[in-house]
């Protein structure tokens, strides 16, 4: 059963100390850069000599400001890297409770939830998203501290790795539907036993080698060649990304090749934990798509909520194996 997360990346990691110092060295060199205009409107009461003499002392000052700032810029774009890290975070937590909220919806009408486990339920939905949208809030005031000694975010995105953008506006939490009315409870449903210690391991897959003079792999163009007898089949790249702790914290990129999935150590993407057996489920890739597919579990696999025996998957498609979650991703 579900649970409402931590929230996934503490903000108080970013370093603001280095931005603070960056704006004093700002101020001193923007009251230098105000002196030199000054000079030059004077420039012809005074001796060229003594001209000289102050203009060079100036831009020496400058100078050394420059220098000393440089190094500083870098651990600033370092620390924004880690603050779009930590709102693309707090941006993708946002939209798991919200499926997390569509499950209890759904079980509710399927009469899983009388009225009082429901609102319990939803109550912790919402708290959740109003978290979220809080720790949004406070990373968007963090944003704006930085782009304070910085002319734009290029600047700060020169020589740092940004990391997945998160400038959208997450959406406020929408009114909880009205209860519908009670229903008679239905047959018991096989509910997972509590979540244990999980582990899940991602095991890269090497690219082929390039050969000399055979053919371009398809789609390394970037490109997306149609299908048909004389086409090369391509598809768009497709991600599983982890929706509870279960499911692990990184991304798991599904290459074009059949992968298989479950809590034995041969597996491609192992997945520890009550309810996932040794190799539980594969996903196969073809011209139709990325097709997952149940390996007879005990348990079951589920594409939003519903048992399958195989499934193509669609974007945005939630894949759930013991207690794991995962949402099907393309692009």
């Amino acid at each position: 059963m579900m649970s409402v997360r931590e929230l996934p990346e503490s903000l108080s990691d970013v370093d603001l100390g280095v931005i603070d110092a960056l704006k004093a060295l700002k101020e001193e060199a923007d009251i230098l850069r105000e002196r030199l205009s000054g000079l030059e409107a004077v420039k012809a009461d005074f001796d060229p000599a003594v001209f000289s003499r102050v203009n060079a002392d100036y831009a020496r000052q400058l100078a050394a400001l420059e220098a000393k700032a440089d190094p500083m810029r870098q651990q600033a774009r370092d620390s924004y890297a880690r603050l779009r890290g930590a709102l693309s975070d707090i941006a993708e937590a946002h939209e798991a409770v919200k499926l997390d909220r569509q499950e209890i919806e759904l079980r509710r009408k399927l009469g899983e939830f009388d009225d009082e486990a429901y609102k319990s339920r939803l109550k912790d939905i919402e708290t959740a998203l109003a978290e979220r949208a809080v720790a949004h809030k406070q990373g968007e005031a963090l944003r704006a501290r930085f782009l304070e000694v910085f002319a734009s975010e290029e600047e700060l995105l020169q020589g740092a790795d940004p990391g997945p953008a998160s400038t959208q506006e997450m959406p406020a939490a929408p009114e909880p539907p009205p209860l519908p009315p009670a229903a008679p409870p239905g047959p018991a449903r096989d509910e997972p036993p509590a979540a244990q210690t999980q582990i899940l391991q991602v095991l890269k897959i090497p690219e082929p080698p390039k050969v000399p003079g055979a053919p371009p792999i398809p789609g390394a163009d970037g490109k997306q060649p149609g299908f048909g007898p004389s086409s090369t089949m391509s598809l768009r790249t497709a991600r599983l990304v982890p929706q509870n702790p279960e499911a692990g914290r990184s991304a798991i990129p599904l290459p074009p090749k059949p992968i298989s999935l479950g809590a034995d150590a041969a597996n491609e993407v192992r997945i520890g934990g009550p309810g996932v057996e040794a190799k539980h489920a594969q996903i196969t890739v073809d011209s139709k798509g990325y097709t997952l597919s149940d390996l007879g579990s005990k348990s079951g696999t589920r594409v939003n909520a519903e048992s399958i025996k195989e499934r193509v998957l669609r974007h945005e498609d939630v894949v759930q194996i013991g207690m794991a979650r995962f949402v099907f991703r393309e692009g």
